[in-house]
């Protein structure tokens, strides 16, 4: 079954920062896009790259986690310039059962101080 976040309207998803450079790619229309992940929640993310995308744009994100690899369906939202980098945002639309569970075991270790390791 898959899974669809829901947003809490007034409360904000808790975001994890990193700083050590997790790779992250986008497919877009048979498209990849690599960039670096900036911050990730429940919710959505960030992640720096070097074009901007489309906001509205769907797209097949693939993260490399300390649990394994992780794919989703992501929307794109406005980014914001870093540089001669971009700061572009995303919200999680859809995740499948074992992507899921590997991203929240994921999100419950960091939050638990653990150290994020490139798969």
């Amino acid at each position: 079954m898959a899974h669809f976040p829901h947003p809490h309207t007034k409360l904000r998803a808790p975001r994890l920062c990193f700083t050590t450079g997790e790779s992250v790619s986008f497919s877009v229309e048979g498209k990849e896009t690599q960039g670096t992940l900036q911050a990730v929640s429940t919710t959505g993310g960030s992640a720096r790259i070097l074009r901007p995308l489309t906001p509205g744009t769907l797209a097949e994100i693939s993260l490399h986690l300390s649990t394994g690899p992780v794919s989703a369906l992501v929307e794109f939202l406005p980014p914001r310039p870093q540089g001669r980098f971009f700061a572009q945002a995303f919200r999680f639309v859809a995740f499948g059962d074992d992507d899921y569970a590997r991203f929240h075991r994921t999100l419950q270790m960091l939050r638990a101080g653990e150290r994020m390791a490139r798969v």
